[in-house]
Protein backbone atom coordinates (compact mmCIF):
# COMPACT_ATOMS: atom_id res chain seq x y z
CA UNK A 1 0.00 0.00 0.00
CA UNK A 2 1.36 3.43 -0.95
CA UNK A 3 1.56 6.24 1.58
CA UNK A 4 2.35 9.12 -0.78
CA UNK A 5 -0.40 11.24 0.80
CA UNK A 6 1.12 10.78 4.25
CA UNK A 7 4.60 11.65 2.97
CA UNK A 8 3.25 14.79 1.27
CA UNK A 9 1.73 15.96 4.54
CA UNK A 10 4.92 15.14 6.43
CA UNK A 11 6.96 17.23 3.99
CA UNK A 12 4.58 20.12 4.70
CA UNK A 13 5.99 20.20 8.24
CA UNK A 14 8.52 23.07 8.39
CA UNK A 15 11.22 20.90 9.98
CA UNK A 16 10.90 17.77 7.81
CA UNK A 17 13.40 17.68 4.93
CA UNK A 18 12.95 14.06 3.84
CA UNK A 19 10.69 11.21 4.88
CA UNK A 20 9.45 7.75 4.08
CA UNK A 21 6.38 5.99 5.47
CA UNK A 22 6.10 2.22 5.65
CA UNK A 23 4.55 -0.60 7.64
CA UNK A 24 6.68 -2.61 10.07
CA UNK A 25 5.55 -6.09 11.17
CA UNK A 26 5.52 -6.48 14.95
CA UNK A 27 4.01 -9.91 15.35
CA UNK A 28 1.71 -12.43 13.78
CA UNK A 29 -0.75 -10.68 11.48
CA UNK A 30 0.06 -7.35 13.07
CA UNK A 31 2.01 -4.35 11.85
CA UNK A 32 2.29 -0.64 12.54
CA UNK A 33 2.57 2.40 10.35
CA UNK A 34 5.92 4.14 10.88
CA UNK A 35 7.30 7.40 9.51
CA UNK A 36 11.06 7.93 9.21
CA UNK A 37 11.94 11.61 8.96
CA UNK A 38 15.11 13.58 8.32
CA UNK A 39 14.68 16.86 10.18
CA UNK A 40 16.39 20.22 9.78
CA UNK A 41 16.65 20.51 13.56
CA UNK A 42 15.34 18.90 16.71
CA UNK A 43 11.90 17.43 16.19
CA UNK A 44 9.34 15.95 18.60
CA UNK A 45 7.55 12.83 17.29
CA UNK A 46 4.39 13.63 19.27
CA UNK A 47 4.26 17.11 17.76
CA UNK A 48 4.63 15.68 14.24
CA UNK A 49 1.76 13.23 14.83
CA UNK A 50 -0.37 16.07 16.13
CA UNK A 51 0.56 18.10 13.03
CA UNK A 52 -0.74 15.26 10.84
CA UNK A 53 -4.09 14.96 12.60
CA UNK A 54 -7.36 16.04 10.98
CA UNK A 55 -8.05 17.85 8.77
CA UNK A 56 -4.75 16.76 7.19
CA UNK A 57 -5.14 13.00 7.58
CA UNK A 58 -7.73 10.64 8.94
CA UNK A 59 -6.88 8.59 12.01
CA UNK A 60 -5.91 5.38 10.19
CA UNK A 61 -3.35 7.24 8.02
CA UNK A 62 -1.44 8.82 10.91
CA UNK A 63 1.81 6.90 11.65
CA UNK A 64 1.82 5.21 15.02
CA UNK A 65 5.47 6.15 15.43
CA UNK A 66 7.66 8.93 14.02
CA UNK A 67 11.35 8.01 13.95
CA UNK A 68 13.91 10.82 13.44
CA UNK A 69 16.96 9.65 11.45
CA UNK A 70 20.09 11.42 10.25
CA UNK A 71 19.57 10.19 6.69
CA UNK A 72 17.51 7.70 4.71
CA UNK A 73 19.36 4.61 3.47
CA UNK A 74 19.45 4.47 -0.32
CA UNK A 75 20.14 1.89 -2.98
CA UNK A 76 22.79 2.29 -5.68
CA UNK A 77 20.09 3.77 -7.92
CA UNK A 78 19.31 6.46 -5.35
CA UNK A 79 15.94 5.09 -4.20
CA UNK A 80 15.11 4.70 -0.52
CA UNK A 81 16.27 1.29 0.70
CA UNK A 82 13.28 0.25 2.82
CA UNK A 83 15.03 -2.94 3.90
CA UNK A 84 17.80 -0.83 5.37
CA UNK A 85 15.55 1.27 7.57
CA UNK A 86 16.32 0.80 11.29
CA UNK A 87 13.79 -0.99 13.47
CA UNK A 88 11.80 1.55 15.52
CA UNK A 89 12.45 1.65 19.24
CA UNK A 90 10.02 2.97 21.82
CA UNK A 91 11.36 4.97 24.79
CA UNK A 92 12.88 2.83 27.53
CA UNK A 93 13.82 -0.10 25.25
CA UNK A 94 17.19 -1.22 23.97
CA UNK A 95 17.95 -0.09 20.43
CA UNK A 96 16.99 -2.58 17.80
CA UNK A 97 15.17 -4.84 20.23
CA UNK A 98 12.13 -6.55 18.83
CA UNK A 99 10.52 -6.23 22.24
CA UNK A 100 10.32 -2.47 21.74
CA UNK A 101 6.76 -2.73 20.52
CA UNK A 102 5.65 -4.78 23.50
CA UNK A 103 5.40 -1.63 25.62
CA UNK A 104 1.89 -0.86 24.38
CA UNK A 105 0.73 -4.44 24.96
CA UNK A 106 2.08 -4.40 28.51
CA UNK A 107 0.35 -1.09 29.19
CA UNK A 108 -2.97 -2.47 27.92
CA UNK A 109 -2.59 -5.61 30.02
CA UNK A 110 -1.82 -3.53 33.11
CA UNK A 111 -4.93 -1.41 32.46
CA UNK A 112 -7.10 -4.53 32.12
CA UNK A 113 -5.66 -6.16 35.25
CA UNK A 114 -6.11 -2.94 37.23
CA UNK A 115 -9.67 -2.61 35.92
CA UNK A 116 -10.51 -6.19 36.90
CA UNK A 117 -9.14 -5.79 40.41
CA UNK A 118 -11.00 -2.52 40.96
CA UNK A 119 -14.21 -4.06 39.60
CA UNK A 120 -14.04 -6.80 42.24
CA UNK A 121 -13.25 -4.26 44.96
CA UNK A 122 -16.17 -2.05 43.86
CA UNK A 123 -18.54 -5.03 43.88
CA UNK A 124 -17.45 -6.00 47.42
CA UNK A 125 -17.70 -2.53 48.94
CA UNK A 126 -20.89 -1.31 47.23
CA UNK A 127 -23.11 -2.22 50.17
CA UNK A 128 -20.65 -0.58 52.58
CA UNK A 129 -20.83 2.72 50.72
CA UNK A 130 -24.57 2.56 49.94
CA UNK A 131 -26.18 0.30 52.58
CA UNK A 132 -29.19 -1.50 51.18
CA UNK A 133 -28.76 -0.34 47.59
CA UNK A 134 -28.09 -3.89 46.36
CA UNK A 135 -30.50 -5.70 48.67
CA UNK A 136 -32.42 -8.16 46.47
CA UNK A 137 -33.89 -10.32 49.26
CA UNK A 138 -37.45 -9.35 48.28
CA UNK A 139 -36.88 -9.75 44.52
CA UNK A 140 -37.89 -13.12 43.00
CA UNK A 141 -35.86 -15.04 40.44
CA UNK A 142 -34.99 -14.65 37.65
CA UNK A 143 -35.16 -10.90 38.24
CA UNK A 144 -32.79 -10.99 41.19
CA UNK A 145 -30.18 -12.69 39.02
CA UNK A 146 -30.63 -10.14 36.27
CA UNK A 147 -30.17 -7.26 38.71
CA UNK A 148 -27.07 -8.92 40.18
CA UNK A 149 -25.61 -9.11 36.68
CA UNK A 150 -26.39 -5.44 36.19
CA UNK A 151 -24.61 -4.51 39.44
CA UNK A 152 -21.58 -6.55 38.37
CA UNK A 153 -21.52 -4.81 34.97
CA UNK A 154 -21.62 -1.40 36.65
CA UNK A 155 -18.67 -2.33 38.83
CA UNK A 156 -16.79 -3.65 35.82
CA UNK A 157 -17.37 -0.42 33.89
CA UNK A 158 -16.08 1.51 36.89
CA UNK A 159 -12.93 -0.62 37.06
CA UNK A 160 -12.28 -0.33 33.34
CA UNK A 161 -12.81 3.42 33.53
CA UNK A 162 -10.09 3.78 36.16
CA UNK A 163 -7.84 1.48 34.14
CA UNK A 164 -8.38 3.67 31.06
CA UNK A 165 -7.73 6.78 33.13
CA UNK A 166 -4.32 5.41 34.09
CA UNK A 167 -3.27 3.88 30.77
CA UNK A 168 -5.58 5.11 28.02
CA UNK A 169 -4.38 8.64 27.21
CA UNK A 170 -1.58 7.39 24.98
CA UNK A 171 -4.06 5.36 22.90
CA UNK A 172 -5.75 8.51 21.59
CA UNK A 173 -4.32 10.16 18.51
CA UNK A 174 -3.38 13.80 18.79
CA UNK A 175 -2.49 16.18 21.55
CA UNK A 176 -4.01 19.21 23.20
CA UNK A 177 -7.12 20.00 25.16
CA UNK A 178 -9.65 18.22 22.94
CA UNK A 179 -7.77 14.91 23.12
CA UNK A 180 -7.42 15.25 26.90
CA UNK A 181 -11.13 16.08 27.13
CA UNK A 182 -11.98 13.00 25.04
CA UNK A 183 -9.87 10.84 27.34
CA UNK A 184 -11.63 12.15 30.43
CA UNK A 185 -15.04 11.88 28.73
CA UNK A 186 -14.49 8.17 28.08
CA UNK A 187 -13.42 7.68 31.68
CA UNK A 188 -16.51 9.46 33.00
CA UNK A 189 -18.86 7.51 30.73
CA UNK A 190 -17.45 4.28 32.17
CA UNK A 191 -16.93 5.30 35.79
CA UNK A 192 -20.22 7.10 36.45
CA UNK A 193 -22.59 4.12 36.30
CA UNK A 194 -21.45 2.50 39.53
CA UNK A 195 -22.15 5.45 41.89
CA UNK A 196 -25.02 6.81 39.79
CA UNK A 197 -27.35 3.81 40.07
CA UNK A 198 -26.58 3.27 43.74
CA UNK A 199 -27.47 6.87 44.55
CA UNK A 200 -30.66 6.62 42.50
CA UNK A 201 -31.81 3.41 44.20
CA UNK A 202 -31.55 5.05 47.62
CA UNK A 203 -33.25 8.32 46.65
CA UNK A 204 -36.99 8.73 47.18
CA UNK A 205 -38.94 9.53 44.04
CA UNK A 206 -40.39 12.64 45.66
CA UNK A 207 -37.06 13.92 46.99
CA UNK A 208 -36.89 16.54 44.27
CA UNK A 209 -33.79 18.30 45.53
CA UNK A 210 -31.74 15.13 45.51
CA UNK A 211 -33.27 13.96 42.24
CA UNK A 212 -32.29 17.25 40.60
CA UNK A 213 -28.76 17.01 42.02
CA UNK A 214 -28.39 13.51 40.58
CA UNK A 215 -29.73 14.54 37.19
CA UNK A 216 -27.35 17.48 36.92
CA UNK A 217 -24.46 15.64 38.53
CA UNK A 218 -24.70 12.53 36.36
CA UNK A 219 -27.18 12.67 33.47
CA UNK A 220 -26.20 16.11 32.18
CA UNK A 221 -22.48 15.45 32.56
CA UNK A 222 -22.83 12.11 30.76
CA UNK A 223 -24.51 13.86 27.85
CA UNK A 224 -21.73 16.46 27.80
CA UNK A 225 -19.12 13.69 27.82
CA UNK A 226 -20.84 12.05 24.84
CA UNK A 227 -20.87 15.40 23.01
CA UNK A 228 -17.13 15.80 23.58
CA UNK A 229 -16.52 12.38 22.03
CA UNK A 230 -18.66 13.27 19.01
CA UNK A 231 -16.62 16.44 18.46
CA UNK A 232 -13.37 14.50 18.88
CA UNK A 233 -14.47 11.78 16.44
CA UNK A 234 -15.66 14.24 13.81
CA UNK A 235 -12.50 16.32 14.06
CA UNK A 236 -10.26 13.23 13.91
CA UNK A 237 -11.92 11.49 10.98
CA UNK A 238 -13.54 14.09 8.77
CA UNK A 239 -10.93 13.59 6.04
CA UNK A 240 -11.12 10.24 4.15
Amino acid sequence: MAYDDVEVELLAHPQVAECVVTRIPIGRRKDVLVAYVVATGRIEPAEVRAFLSAPRLRHSRIPQAVIPVNSLPRTSSGEVDREGLPLPVLPGRAAGGKGAWQDGDETRRFGLYLGGILAVVAFLITDELWPGSTDLSAVPQPWAGLFTGLYAAECLSFGLGIGFLVTGRRRLTGSGRLTTSAHLAIVWLLVAWWPQDNFYRLTAKTDWGRQAALVYGFNITLMLAAAVLVVFAVRDRRVD
